[in-house]
């Protein structure tokens, strides 16, 4: 199955300083509680009224993941939760087989080269693992740092509305962000001594 494979793949390796892990119905009070945070969820579409009614969305999401249809992660940082990203409108674009991404939310305070390594992550999923050659998204125009990132990171504006940007990114522009990050992948893809991770469990 695909979400076998998935697991299996490097940036879901949970030794990793930085890594994904696929979230779960457990997950919905952290998940609430992130998109419930008036400094967060400006830019993002309302959440559920109430975490139970979040746990009901994470049990249908699961269905979706099985099927393939879209992947949720929890993004983990030093053995943190740290945030969610998420993979899902699988589309042929441009005569391209296409992902779009988005509910990203990096909580504070703020790890160096999260952000970016964040991205690589889901590219790395989308491009070299899940086959995809082409991704789209898109991003409220008032959220100005979030759109200085992608269009810093490669990405192009195709479209806009009053509300949204809507871009394009290709595998060349992946190829060559993760070139130009490759300090940033370094630093977030090394795994934790096993010292560090006893620290943790005992403290």
């Amino acid at each position: 199955m695909v979400i076998d494979r998935l697991r299996a793949t490097p940036p879901l390796n949970s030794r990793r300083r930085s890594y994904l892990r696929l979230a779960e119905q457990t997950d919905a009070p952290l998940i609430h509680s992130l998109r419930s945070d008036p400094k967060l969820n400006r830019f993002l579409n309302a959440p559920p009224a109430s975490v139970h009614d979040q746990a009901a969305w994470l049990k249908r999401y699961k269905d979706d993941e099985a099927a393939g249809l879209q992947y949720y992660f929890i993004i983990m940082s030093g053995m943190q939760e740290r945030g969610t990203v998420r993979m899902y409108d699988f589309r042929t674009v441009e005569g391209l087989r296409s992902f779009c991404w988005g509910s990203w939310i990096i909580a504070p305070p703020p790890v160096i080269g999260l952000a970016s390594y964040t991205a690589l992550a889901i590219y790395e999923l989308g491009f070299e693992h899940l086959n995809f050659e082409h991704a789209h998204f898109d991003v409220r125009r008032a959220n100005q740092n979030v759109v200085s990132f992608h269009l810093r990171s490669g990405a192009k504006i195709v479209d806009e509305d009053e509300q949204d940007f809507f871009f394009h990114f290709s595998r060349d522009a992946y190829v060559q962000f993760k070139a130009a990050q490759a300090h940033t992948l370094t630093r977030h893809s090394a795994e934790i001594p096993e010292a560090e991770e006893v620290a943790a469990v005992d403290s």
